[in-house]
């Protein structure tokens, strides 16, 4: 189930240790309310088979006793084992805000680029068609990380334009993305204008090339985006803003600072037009006296040459590279 504040500041307390007496920039305490705060509902988690992937199901997470049909957020993960418990806080959080999350799979080995692509797409359908009752698809939002980060363009043009969601709101939301496949300049230009979106970096990051990020950032049509850096605190704690941040990164206090409060802001800009969540996406970077590892960039460029990182920017993958 979700992990709640007592146990994350647990946690933090043991990171941020250094000399007696000595406070940190990561003695912060969870985040007890707003945007970042896990929300009121607990929830359930349910499958439904996935045409495009026979070995995982499909996991859709749904807030308990939340009224009507919610908004839904369709989420990609990064390479590795779909288990969804490697991103039990995140999800744990979208849901508890009131989200339906769906969470689609892939297989690591043995299969194409393609057909992974193709599973995450028929999974997110899949998911829509069973879970109909409980979903309001006409407001929706795509996240994703790393290999999934890089798919959202994708998963967004088979949702907002092929199927037609998101007619009330839609956002999109790059977390490190690897390459963009299956999403060339038509499909990514077709994407709607209103559709909000907002990419995301690590400043440790050793696995992709910031470009990637830069480069959608600055492609998607959106009539409003963000560019967010999270960055890592060397006061004396191991807060480290590393390629895994979103996931299986240990500090959970970072991921309610540096992912949780853009993405909550994020999905109520898109779902409700508030111009208080649009206004907070535009002052989340600003100094608060306290732990801020955000800082927002209107012209972002990459921190390091692409030989740092694993995945870089010229790459035969990358099909945005080519001239």
């Amino acid at each position: 189930m979700i992990r709640f504040c007592a146990a994350a500041t647990a946690a933090l307390a043991l990171l941020a240790a250094g000399p007696a007496g000595a406070a940190t920039a990561c003695d912060a305490p969870a985040i007890a309310s707003g945007y970042g705060a896990n929300g009121a509902f607990a929830w359930d988690v349910r499958s439904v088979a996935n045409p495009g992937d026979a070995a995982q199901p499909v996991q859709v997470f749904l807030p308990r006793g939340a009224p009507g049909p919610r908004p839904v957020i369709f989420f990609a993960h990064g390479f590795g084992p779909g288990d969804w418990r490697n991103y039990e806080d995140l999800i744990g959080h979208m849901a508890s805000r009131g989200y339906v999350v769906v969470f689609s799979s892939y297989e690591m080995l043995g299969v194409s680029l393609d057909q992974r692509y193709d599973a995450l797409l028929q999974g997110d359908r899949a998911a829509a068609k069973a879970f109909a009752a409980d979903m309001d698809l006409s407001r929706v939002g795509f996240v994703g990380h790393s290999f999934g980060g890089g798919a959202v363009p994708a998963l967004a043009y088979d949702g907002l334009v092929r199927q037609g969601w998101g007619r009330n709101g839609a956002f999109l939301l790059e977390l490190a993305p690897w390459y963009v496949l299956e999403a060339d300049r038509a499909r990514i230009e077709a994407l709607p204008p209103g559709a909000l979106e907002a990419a995301e970096v690590f400043d440790q990051d050793e696995i992709n090339d910031h470009r990637m990020a830069i480069d959608l950032y600055q492609a998607i049509p959106s009539s409003q985006r963000w560019f967010f850096l999270a960055k890592s605190s060397g006061a004396g704690c191991a807060v480290v803003a590393d390629h895994a941040t979103p996931g299986r990164n240990p500090s959970h206090i970072q991921r309610e600072y540096a992912v949780f409060r853009p993405l909550d802001a994020l999905a109520e800009a898109a779902f409700t037009g508030g111009a208080a969540a649009r206004a907070a996406l535009a002052h989340m970077a600003d100094a608060g006296g306290g732990y801020q590892p955000l800082a927002l960039e209107a012209s972002p460029a990459p921190l390091r040459p692409e030989s740092a990182y694993r995945w870089g920017w010229n790459n035969p993958k990358n099909a945005r590279a080519a001239p």
